[in-house]
């Protein structure tokens, strides 16, 4: 059992309220409906680290220190299953290749955008978007793994607020997440769709300190039914 920092504290109540109401039925039905492939086995893993790997939101190695932000997410999750894939954020530009036809576009009439191309998306896919900070619009500033079109919404999976750790799930691009969108990019091979195929499994990491007091057992993949 890593070690839990002194200033750990336990998940709020509001934040375990959220996950139960938001992010509770979107895993229960990618539960229900996983197929074992290398795709949905990494997002698997994701899931397994929002559930069980107690990450507090910073910008320094979850290994060693228990914090995680954006891209250090997506970079573990990934190497988890053998794929080198850069920590930094900015350079995901150049991360495998670029899904054409997915994009946001904007309600007409509305401030609201929605997300068009859904059918050309897959399990593992890593969404770009654009930085927030002054002056806007310069670089990747966040980036987040597809899970899935579930519950008849496109998810994705990544650092946000108000969840019981850093790691959340999005459902909706109405506003931020569709406004900042910038392209979707692909890394796995078209063999990792395929139910019953294969894969190396070299995860996941336990970090030296939890930053964030876990409020349950620790229960390794290969100790629950689905591995998440």
């Amino acid at each position: 059992m890593p070690q839990v920092a002194a200033s750990a504290q336990l998940p709020s109540a509001a934040s375990l309220s959220h996950y139960d109401s938001h992010e509770k039925p979107v895993v229960d039905t990618f539960r229900a409906n996983y197929d074992g492939s290398p795709a949905q086995a990494l997002v698997g893993r994701a899931i397994w680290y929002m559930e069980y790997g107690y990450m507090k939101y910073g910008h320094t190695k979850y290994a060693a220190t228990g914090y995680i932000d954006c891209s250090n997410f997506v970079s573990l999750v990934y190497r988890d299953f053998g794929y080198a894939i850069t920590s930094a954020a900015k350079n995901y530009s150049s991360v495998g290749t670029k899904v054409e036809g997915v994009y946001a576009a904007k309600i007409p009439g509305t401030s609201k955008y929605t997300l068009v191309g859904t059918d050309k998306l897959k399990p593992g896919d890593i969404f770009t978007f654009w930085n927030s900070d002054q002056p806007a619009r310069t670089h990747i500033g966040h980036v987040a793994i597809y899970m899935g079109e579930i519950n008849g919404k496109p998810c994705i999976i990544n650092t946000c607020s108000g969840n019981p750790t850093a790691i959340g799930i999005i459902n909706s691009f109405s506003y931020w997440y569709g406004e900042s969108l910038i392209e979707v990019r692909r890394v796995l091979p078209s063999s990792a769709y395929a139910a019953g195929n294969g894969y190396s499994d070299q995860g996941p990491v336990i970090p030296v300190t939890y930053q964030i007091k876990p409020n349950k057992p620790i229960i390794l993949p290969k100790g629950l039914e689905t591995g998440f």
